[in-house]
């Protein structure tokens, strides 16, 4: 893959922080007078390049960081964009409420990042992803308008489509999030962790999605293949983390024995300690990385998403594609998110440090993900790094009438999310 720009990636004539809503629509105005470019960066925290500029402006969101209204009657609770997930959290924690979104970027992500890359966090089995956490979103059009998505507050409505789905997941193309009002939930009253190992990681992915089967689900549900596990818990079989919510202690006893029941054959009850460490450090990427580095290895995670009936042929395929390039030193992986219709393979790959390398990685985990109707990005995003595999995903012609709709001069992150316009063109090489 190879990356064609009209000015070196990374560039930006200037960057600037609205310090509120009214110097943001003063700068989307500006902007879509002079066809300036205008690319918003939240925590940075992106692994794909979502906020990286191509030339334009830089628009910091880091002061739109107020917490405007929280309702504990209605659990709600309305953010400006800058906000951090970590900062939220502890808010709400104050007031025994919770946001329920960990992603492993939970110290660093921002309210406007999250929604803007269709994120979701650790917990999402149960709570589900940002897309379920947003009721609407304040945005700040091209053209400088300001607008909620739904003017009313209630917790549904057919009234038309729902706008906010129009900016999910967009990463700034169609206009910048500038506030959100989200769902909040009560913090659970009993927390139950458990682990179980497996004889090998298909196994251990049957028994995550049998699971699914109860009445109740778990928040988290984590299974690791055995390179994996061997790195992380120093465990050489495939290692099964359980998190289960509760508000009823008697409801806690009960699942206790059904999942008791579901797992005890083919399983081996695993010290529930190692949920507790994984609870420890999942935040820690920097460290991770940087133990890899001394080791003369970089890191990149790639997570992909297939229905049940093509997960594990997609995993056996993906490690082969992958641990046949030159340069990879391992392949690590495990489910990070579960669904009744699949679930998200999340893989870690650590390989020498060239680009050649890393392209042909890419390159492969795509095709892999293509051959098993998978996709490419469960929640990462696209950035810069997968808008070339994009058009296997979809309308992008769709997209590309839109943005002319809401953005006649292309001011809004152009060249990226459907590759038109102005700034980064990906064209993929042989």
């Amino acid at each position: 893959m190879q990356w064609l720009t009209d000015e070196p990636i990374g560039s930006a004539t200037a960057a600037v922080r609205p310090g509120n809503v009214a110097e943001l629509v003063r700068l989307a105005d500006f902007a879509s007078a002079r066809g300036v470019p205008l690319y918003v960066r939240g925590g940075g925290s992106s692994v794909t390049g979502a906020s990286i500029p191509s030339g334009g402006v830089v628009v910091d969101t880091a002061s739109l960081d107020q917490i405007l209204d929280l309702d504990e009657t209605n659990r709600t609770v309305t953010v400006q964009a800058g906000v951090k997930l970590s900062a939220l959290e502890s808010k709400l924690n104050e007031k025994r409420l919770t946001l329920s979104q960990f992603p492993q970027s939970f110290e660093l992500a921002t309210v406007g990042g999250f929604v803007s890359t269709l994120g979701t966090g650790q917990y999402s089995t149960l709570y589900g992803g940002i897309e379920d956490s947003v009721l609407r979103l304040e945005v700040v059009l091209p053209t400088g308008e300001v607008i909620w998505t739904r003017k009313r507050g209630a917790p549904r409505s057919s009234v038309g489509p729902d706008l906010s789905r129009l900016f999910l997941g967009a990463e700034g193309a169609f206009g910048i999030v500038s506030a959100a009002e989200l769902k909040v939930r009560r913090l659970p009253g009993h927390v139950w962790k458990a682990a179980f190992s497996f004889p090998d990681f298909a196994a251990a992915v049957n028994a995550a999605r049998g699971l699914l089967e109860l009445d109740v689900r778990p928040a988290v549900c984590r299974a690791y293949n055995e390179l994996e596990s061997q790195f992380q818990f120093d465990e050489k079989k495939s290692a099964l983390l359980l998190v289960y919510h509760f508000r009823s202690e008697g409801v806690l006893k009960a699942v206790r024995g059904e999942v008791a029941a579901l797992l005890e054959e083919g399983s081996t009850p695993a010290d529930p300690g190692l949920v507790d460490a994984w609870l420890e450090k999942r935040f820690n990427f920097r460290e991770q990385m940087d133990s890899m580095k001394k080791l003369g290895y970089a890191v990149e995670t790639m997570e992909v998403a297939a229905r049940w009936s093509r997960l594990l042929e997609l995993y056996y395929e993906a490690v082969d594609a992958l641990g046949g390039v030159p340069g990879v030193g391992g392949v690590g992986a495990h489910v990070s998110h579960l669904y009744d219709q699949g679930a998200c393979l999340y893989f870690t790959v650590l390989f020498q440090p060239k680009e050649e390398t890393y392209r042909i990685m890419w390159d492969r985990m795509a095709k892999v993900a293509k051959s098993h109707d998978a996709t490419i990005s469960h929640h990462h995003g696209v950035g810069m790094l997968k808008m070339v595999y994009a058009k296997d995903e979809v309308p992008l012609q769709v997209l590309a009438r839109i943005k002319q709709a809401v953005d006649p001069n292309r001011t809004m992150s152009p060249g990226r999310l459907y590759g038109g316009g102005a700034g980064a063109r990906p064209a993929q090489t042989s």
